[in-house]
């Protein structure tokens, strides 16, 4: 056995698992998982079309980076271009305010096409909802020829903004001022509480979204479940016109249960629930046009992304024909091949003698990289909300990276002076740091790095887990940034008692964090219940890795560490 193994090995079956042997199986596993993630990615899937002809409605507002301020002023000509785009796809546009220039919206429509149904925004202050009704009015006596109805308050009684009484005047206030058809909209739950609604109304909407449920359904029984709410709202209010003023499914974010966003996911609810109201005769609004990158802000990454179009004004998806999650799907395998080449041409030219398995380690952890990276990127791009959260997921990514492949590095017999690549533990560090305010370069100096590296990887760890654990509605769930280091770090863990396992009198901080972030993997996970697989797969690799740090430290290792 080479220098570069450890002594002690753990026994698997009746042949023991060396470190290299270790990190060689779970590079493979994940290997294997990344090419199945990239092949269900460009999978081909057939679903009914959409109707021919234009779709009803869509919720129109300009895609903005941030959200709209008092100052916030939106040109006609922004407006313009955007409602000749969607003119192509449907005969009508709702938008929600009158104010930051949206109050051009009618007559923009005209020129283009389109119907409108006007929004007026109600909120708290009296003093705003005056003057944004008053503005409302004139812009639906002057086109009053494009606007089909108008929408007094978006979902204020949700938000609990204003009380139904107080809510039902305002309405009332505009319903008396115009002969246009009045109505409120609101999630169906507030339209059930608060029947005396409809009495100031001309017809109900009703937003449903059977993502945002109280008891989310997930994409296979999405249409049944809208279906179902509309029909229990004519039930109630039987007579009455009721109006689907917004219904839709996200493109990205994080899954609820068995409510999984995806781009064909949408395709799918977008198609069949059109499908289902062109044949139905049900008037319908979708949400929404264009995506909100603002809107992750308060809702977390899947606010961002309900639009049929993105923030560019690419469409997500066609009406008809066969759907795939990534057109670019065939990258993921290119990367995969092209990186394990990379990485086999380098432990070749940094260690010509290299043994064929150690060779073997390497393509393995090219074939890892390669097409991790784009999706770790893409993580990031897609759930930061501002330049601060791009740089500590980019810190989690290099991190967490850098740890991973410098202990594969070692593995594979290129570090050949860091044999046992040990890390310091925290409290080791801080005693070093106190005698020495630029310690000096060593012949163990990795081991301090190592040490700030792993420390690094645990606190963004806990971060992240006690967010899971507190309060999840709105946070994702990062399997990306960390499968690779935690990963690498539990199989090392398990095949070599000497040098990964945690010792709680040596290491009682880093220890503890481990063991803090098991106990919040445990607590998401059964909030999160059986049916949400990223959810388990996250929060199996933290007790994964927590289990294999904490369960069958020696008392012989421990002294040869201290």
């Amino acid at each position: 056995m080479s220098q570069t193994q450890p002594i002690r090995t753990l026994p698997f079956g009746n042949r023991p698992v060396t470190r290299r042997n270790a990190l060689l199986i779970a590079c493979a596993a994940l290997a294997v998982l990344l090419q199945g993630f990239w092949w269900q990615q460009g999978r081909s899937v057939t679903v009914v079309d959409a109707p021919e002809g234009k779709l009803d409605c869509v919720s129109y507002t300009p895609p903005l980076e941030q959200p709209m301020t008092p100052t916030t002023a939106i040109e006609p000509a922004r407006i313009r271009s955007d409602l000749q785009l969607l003119a192509q796809r449907f005969g009508c546009v709702r938008i929600y305010s009158v104010n930051n220039g949206l109050a051009a919206v009618p007559g923009i429509a005209r020129e283009v096409g389109l119907r409108v149904l006007l929004g007026l925004w109600i909120g708290p202050d009296p003093v705003m909802n005056q003057r944004e009704i008053a503005r409302g009015l004139q812009v639906a006596a002057e086109d009053r020829d494009v606007i089909d109805g108008i929408i007094v308050g978006n979902e204020v009684l949700l938000r609990r903004e204003l009380t139904a009484d107080k809510l039902a005047a305002l309405v009332r206030q505009v319903n008396e001022a115009t002969d246009l058809p009045v109505t409120y909209a609101d999630v169906w739950d507030f339209w059930r509480t608060n029947p005396a609604m409809a009495e100031v109304t001309d017809f109900i909407t009703v937003h449903v979204l059977p993502y945002w449920e109280n008891n989310p359904t997930g994409i296979e029984g999405a249409l049944a479940e809208a279906a179902s709410m509309y029909g229990e709202a004519t039930v109630t209010f039987p007579g009455r016109r009721i109006f689907i003023g917004e219904t839709g499914w996200p493109s990205q974010g994080r899954q609820r249960e068995d409510a999984q966003p995806s781009t064909v996911g949408q395709a799918r609810f977008i198609r069949e629930f059109t499908r289902w109201a062109h044949d139905n005769s049900i008037h319908y609004n979708l949400i929404e046009a264009f995506d909100q990158p603002w809107k992750r802000g308060q809702e977390g990454t899947v606010g961002g992304y309900w639009g049929l179009y993105d923030k560019d004004g690419r469409a997500k998806f066609p009406l008809q024909g066969p759907l795939q999650e990534d057109a670019m799907w065939h990258q993921g395998p290119i990367d995969a091949v092209l990186c394990a080449l990379l990485f086999t041409g380098l432990g070749l030219l940094l260690r010509r003698s290299a043994r064929s398995c150690d060779l073997l380690l390497m393509a393995a952890t090219g074939a890892v990289v390669g097409p991790l990276l784009p999706l770790q990127w893409q993580y990031i791009a897609d759930t930061s909300r501002n330049f601060q959260e791009v740089i500590l997921g980019g810190t989690a990514v290099v991190v967490g990276n850098v740890l991973a492949l410098w202990l594969l590095l070692v593995a594979a017999g290129l570090k050949t002076r860091q044999q046992a690549a040990i890390p310091d533990a925290i409290g080791q560090m801080l005693r070093d740091f106190n005698r020495h305010a630029l310690p000096p370069r060593a012949e163990q100096g990795h081991s301090r790095i190592l040490g700030l590296l792993r420390l690094a990887l645990l606190v963004g760890l806990t971060y992240v887990c006690l967010g899971l654990a507190l309060d999840a509605r709105y946070r994702g769930f990062p399997l990306p940034l960390y499968v690779l280091p935690l990963t690498i770090i539990s199989a090392l863990a398990l095949s070599e008692s000497q040098a990964w396992r945690l010792r709680w009198r040596q290491m009682p901080e880093e220890a503890a964090l481990t063991l803090l972030c098991g106990v919040c993997a445990v607590v998401w996970a059964l909030r999160e219940g059986p049916l949400n697989p990223a959810s388990l797969a996250l929060s199996g690799l933290v007790l994964l890795f927590s289990l294999s740090q904490l369960i069958g430290r020696s008392s012989q290792s421990a002294r040869q560490h201290q």
